[in-house]
């Protein structure tokens, strides 16, 4: 009964996700939002709610001190996410993913939704002692999004997939999002405390990220016809590289890497997340298939409601 309670307790989060989701398709389908309010919308998150939702996510959850504590243990995240990019590499020749696909497909092979969703599945799995290694994952995770994973969706579109040195690509992956990552960081280093009225205020406009994201998949979605949609090779791949390669690469690493067993356990469940949400404003940002990125997105939060279950069942019993 208790496990059950578990459960349910962390798809709660889940639940959340396609209720917001939900919103966006409805209200679109009424005729509220056409292409313009959608770019708005992405234009919106991506320059503005979430860079200083990085600032205050960031800053209020970690010290210069923690950030060396917590050094040791990021080898396994970074280690478990480059082997994982590598099988997604892999993975798009082996199953020709067309171009403007490509960069999500891999990025969705490394990258999960450690917050919104791995947070709340965590705290109810392992309670407030989960939250440092949460937060080192999730960092790892966001920093290698808005390098390696929209250098992938960058490059793809631009038709340079590999290309992480041309200038064009550069330009873009020094978007707003990394500024407010690497501001972050430097306020952590440095010990700077924001003024009050600066971090209610970041706090107000940040907030705004993680519902509008939601908003706009259900926008992209409602652009989809069901009918003729099909679950592609493209489609069932994505679903094995997030929740079986993403996952089994943090496992494989465990034996070589020693990492604390409450790490352990909170990575597996990490990378067992459904895909990063913001994938599909950056294929929108930039002209790649936002609509294909919003797709895969969403198909993952619902397999997130079978898989889930079962990587906190293996991971209660063997970790």
């Amino acid at each position: 009964m208790m496990m059950i309670n578990f459960i349910l307790q962390a798809l709660d989060g889940i639940f959340t996700i396609v209720f917001v989701v939900g919103i966006g398709y409805v209200l679109s389908k009424k005729g509220w939002f056409d292409d313009k309010s959608s770019a708005l919308i992405a234009k919106l998150v991506t320059t503005v709610s979430l860079p200083l939702y990085m600032i205050t996510s960031l800053t209020k959850n970690f010290t210069a001190e923690k950030l060396v504590e917590l050094a040791p243990d990021m080898l396994l995240p970074v280690c478990s996410m480059l082997l994982a990019l590598v099988v997604g590499k892999t993975a798009a020749k082996l199953l020709d993913v067309r171009q403007g696909r490509r960069g999500v497909f891999v990025t969705n092979f490394f990258i999960a939704n450690t917050m919104f969703i791995g947070l709340p599945v965590n705290l109810a799995l392992f309670g407030d002692e989960s939250i440092p290694s949460v937060m080192l994952y999730y960092m790892v995770n966001l920093t290698f999004f808005w390098t390696l994973g929209v250098q992938n969706i960058v490059a793809d579109i631009e038709g340079k997939a590999g290309g992480i040195f041309s200038m064009q690509v550069l330009k873009k992956l020094w978007s707003p999002p990394l500024m407010g990552f690497v501001a972050a960081i430097l306020l952590i280093v440095l010990n700077i405390p924001l003024p009050r009225f600066l971090v209610r205020g970041f706090q107000y406009v940040g907030n705004l990220t993680t519902p509008l994201s939601l908003v706009f998949i259900g926008i992209e979605i409602s652009k989809i016809n069901l009918r003729d949609f099909n679950f592609e090779r493209d489609i069932w791949g994505g679903l094995f590289g997030r929740f079986i390669v993403c996952p089994l690469c943090v496992l494989c690493l465990v034996p070589l890497i020693n990492v604390a067993p409450i790490s352990v356990k909170v990575f597996a469940m990490q990378a067992a997340m459904p895909a990063m949400t913001q994938m599909a404003i950056v294929c929108k940002q930039y002209g790649g298939d936002s609509r294909y990125a919003a797709a895969l997105s969403f198909i993952t939060i619902i397999g997130g409601l079978l898989v889930i279950p079962v990587y906190m069942t293996v991971v209660n019993m063997y970790f």
